[in-house]
This record gives C-alpha cells, structure tokens and sequence, in this order.
C-alpha cells in the first residue's frame, strides 16, 4: 500500500460529475477513489469492489452501474493515474535532492536523512498536482469535451434539462442498448405526458431504459353534477318554483 497521505480533490468539479449520485453512492464512491489513491488501481473482482465500497450485495446491485460511469473500462481511472504519475515524480525529485546533500559532506547526515525519510511520504509540500483550478479526480477526457451531436438532439428533447455531464455519461452507455430514434421516440412521449408527476431526471431517465415505457392513459374524468347546475335548465324564476313544486310534492308521496 502507498504511503500517500492526502490525494488532490477540486470539489466544485467533483460536485459536477457526481450530482446525480445518491448520498450513499456519494460515500461509495470516495471509498473506491481513496482505494485507487492508495493502491494504484482497483481490483479486477467486482464483489471486492462492493466491499471496498461497503455496499450491500443488493446496494451494489442498484448502485453499480452509476458508479462505473465515473470510471473506465476496467474500473480503471485516467485522471487518478495522472495524478499518481505527476505524485511519484515529484516524490523521485525530492528523493534524489535529498540522496545529492547527503553525499556532499558528512556533516549534514541527520538532516539528509530526515529528507530522505521525508521525500518517501506523499506529502511533499507541492499544491495538489493539477494542471489548472478546474481540473479534478474525474476522466481526462473532461477535460477536453467533444459536443455529440446526437446527445445534443436529445437534450433539445428532453423536457428537464439537469445535470448536463452526468446526462452525457449515462446517454453514451444508452445508446448502446438502443437506437438513437428509439430513445428520442421515448422522449417525445415522456415529453407529452399529460399527468401532474414530477419530471424524472436525465440520468435515471437514460439509465433505467424508459423510453420502453408504456404508460396507462390517464382515466377520464367524471362529468361534475349537483350544485347549482340543475338551474341552468330554467329560463324563469317561475318555472323553477314550479319544478321545484313537483319536486316537494314527489318527495312527500
């Protein structure tokens, strides 16, 4: 295991790939970067990652899929292996720096060997190893965005437009389970409801195939009577006292 005691987190980009997340996904997903900080990448068995994640057999069932969009193939994670590459060149730096006052004079051997023991921690004394303010843990394919023309067809269809790059993630594994007209065909239906639910996120919407709903035809609804309706059928206060004469009369039989 690594001794690297802090790892870079930009938490306004952190917020932006993860708000789809759920608070336990949340946890879930920290515990497996944390991992991957440490010990270089995940492993291959996916029940190991469950643990490491703490979910429950049924938790991972439900949670798996949102998590593995923040990951590669392979629960592999380009932007923490960049991050790791830029931390173990650094700590070298400063090993070598270290190994060079050492040898220069006898003198000086207690403090080259505190910055010996010292260059071999991950907490160098660097800002977090990040190109720019804006970069995070996540992909470096995020870095640099590519517009999908395609997602962009759907996102123009899509009546509730919230959390834009977890959308693009959950709509490039769509597509692979359905065609582009079959998603926006379930689009255009989702988007004509005419019942009071509340509107589903993009996300859970992709992710959980609904554009092969099939849903019910709201019921009609009933013709309103009683009140004050019955008047409408007078055209003067005499032949409504007349009615209502009959009426009495009826009712006393």
């Amino acid at each position: 295991m690594s001794n690297r005691a802090w790892m870079p987190l930009h938490i306004a980009d952190y917020l932006a790939d993860t708000g789809h997340l759920t608070a336990t996904e949340h946890g879930a997903y920290l515990l497996l970067i944390m991992h991957y900080w440490q010990n270089g990448a995940l492993p291959e068995n996916e029940r190991v990652i469950a643990r490491i994640a703490k979910l429950s057999p049924e938790q991972w069932e439900e949670s798996r899929d949102m998590l593995a969009m923040l990951f590669g193939p392979g629960w592999k994670h380009k932007r923490i292996d960049a991050e790791l590459e830029k931390a173990d060149e650094i700590i070298e730096k400063r090993r070598a720096a270290a190994e060079a006052r050492y040898s220069k004079g006898k003198n000086q051997t207690s403090d080259a060997n505190a910055m010996h023991v010292q260059s071999k921690c991950s907490d160098t004394g660097e800002k977090p190893f990040t190109d720019n303010h804006s970069s995070s843990l996540r992909s470096e394919d995020a870095r640099a965005p590519v517009i999908n023309p395609d997602f962009e067809r759907f996102w123009d269809a899509y009546p509730n437009k919230t959390g834009r790059p977890s959308a693009e993630k959950a709509f490039s594994q769509a597509v692979k389970r359905a065609s582009l007209d079959e998603i926006l065909a379930g689009v255009r239906t989702y988007a004509a409801k005419a019942d009071d639910r509340q509107w589903c996120s993009p996300v859970r919407w992709l992710s959980d195939d609904r554009w092969k709903d099939q849903p019910a035809k709201p019921p009609d609804k009933p013709a309103r009577t009683g009140g004050l309706s019955h008047l409408q059928n007078f055209q003067s206060r005499e032949d409504y006292l007349a009615a209502e004469k009959k009426r009495s009369e009826r009712s006393f039989r």
